[in-house]
């Protein structure tokens, strides 16, 4: 089934099903999202009301109830309170003022939550290490190091700069992120 002969509610059920079909099997879950594409086709017209469409969604249950069944030893994990992500996220930005060891707590934390994917990770921990410290050390460095004016000035600020930006950055998207998640 693609995507123009779906019916927007199917389309919608089954982008929930592959976030949820994450922690499959790579096999299985290629598997089980083409048996549910496969079913939603033949259950779905694509022209349905949407009541008819939500019947047919409610009959197959929650992707997330879907995925569980797949993996009846595994208990889902309950969504997390939001504090350790909040931590982390704040941690990223202003830990490194907490002589860098605070940013590897807000690391420690970013790795250890349930909420993020990898790429996530991946992002908070390599896109401004040590967060807004960073650029405030390089301003200090730059300070230090040169007594007179250069050209090089106007770099320095544009490089402090994007670093103050690509934290804030970092940041806001992770947050946004856990909501999301």
């Amino acid at each position: 089934m693609t995507v123009e002969t779906q019916h927007p509610l199917a389309a919608d059920y089954l982008k929930r099903l592959r976030r949820a079909a994450r922690r499959l099997p790579p096999g299985r879950r290629k598997e089980l999202i083409s048996e549910i594409e496969a079913h939603l086709a033949e259950a779905l017209d694509p022209r349905a009301t949407d009541p008819e469409a939500l019947d047919v969604l409610d009959r197959l249950g929650t992707p997330e109830a879907i995925v569980d069944a797949e993996q009846p030893g595994v208990a889902r994990r309950a969504k997390p309170s939001g504090r350790t992500e909040k931590l982390a996220i704040i941690l990223l930005v202003f830990g490194g003022f907490l002589a860098g060891v605070g940013w590897l707590v807000g690391v420690v934390l970013l790795w250890t939550s349930r909420i993020w994917t990898a790429r996530d990770k991946w992002i908070g921990t390599l896109l401004v290490p040590g967060g807004l410290a960073l650029p405030f050390f390089l301003v200090g460095a730059a300070v230090r190091g040169d007594t007179t004016r250069t050209s090089t000035d106007t770099a320095w600020i544009v490089i402090v700069a994007v670093l103050v930006l690509a934290s804030i950055g970092s940041a806001m998207y992770l947050s946004r992120r856990a909501r999301s998640g």
